[in-house]
């Protein structure tokens, strides 16, 4: 004999179902032709929902595309985290080893998944979501970037010094990336294998440790 759910209960499944199919189908459509371009008929077509779907779930499509953004990092985050508890305990260089590591992967991840170029896209065409992005996604991650250059400085520094290194170090990871078409144009190799990223992160490591202690030795810090 089969139980008989309540209907709240099956109406709040449903619910939730229609929500996430909606994001997954506008993640690689955003990702594709951008958030203008991006028809709501479309998404809701390969969703298989109710053209009032977007609306009834995240207020507008611009509720849908940060929807999109959010999950996207939270899973990348999950992925390739810039930090854990048991690393943010390890010797400053241990740490930057990881955020350099993780970072390029974070970076490199969205050339196997079109849905990962959502937040790409948006740094590179912002749209009114940019504040968002930052505001709930990027500054936390900045913020931690920050910490574990600080620590591998080994002393404090001015905000603007301290910006402008990790902003440094960073920016080597972002660029393989965002510069993607460029760089291969140059002949530039852009990783795609396991090992390949992990030449490529072990020289970031390097280059920055030894920018780090040059920086210091040349009087760029206070």
């Amino acid at each position: 004999m089969y139980r008989i759910r309540p209907l709240a209960s099956i109406g709040t499944d449903s619910s939730a179902a229609t929500r996430t199919a909606l994001i997954e189908a506008a993640a690689p459509l955003f990702a594709e032709a951008g958030f203008e371009a991006t028809r709501t008929r479309d998404i809701t077509d390969k969703a298989g929902a109710n053209v009032s779907a977007i609306n009834y779930h995240f207020g507008s499509k611009m509720g849908l595309y940060q929807a999109v953004i959010k999950n996207q990092a939270e899973e990348m985050h999950a992925s390739f985290p810039i930090e854990t508890d048991a690393v943010r305990g390890e010797d400053p260089a241990t740490r930057l080893h990881w955020l350099i590591h993780n970072l390029l992967r974070r970076v490199l991840a969205q050339h196997d998944d079109r849905r990962l170029k959502v937040c790409v896209r948006e740094f590179v065409e912002p749209t009114e979501a940019l504040d968002f992005l930052v505001k709930e996604i990027v500054s936390q991650q900045f913020d931690i970037m920050k910490s574990v250059v600080n620590a591998v400085l080994g002393h404090e520094a001015s905000p603007e010094m301290l910006n402008r290194f990790t902003v440094s170090v960073v920016s080597q990871c972002f660029h393989y990336g965002m510069a993607e078409p460029m760089l291969t144009r140059l002949g530039v190799q852009v990783p795609s294998t396991d090992g390949d990223i992990n030449e490529l992160a072990e020289h970031i490591v390097s280059f920055s440790l030894a920018g780090i202690v040059a920086g210091r030795k040349n009087g760029l810090m206070p």
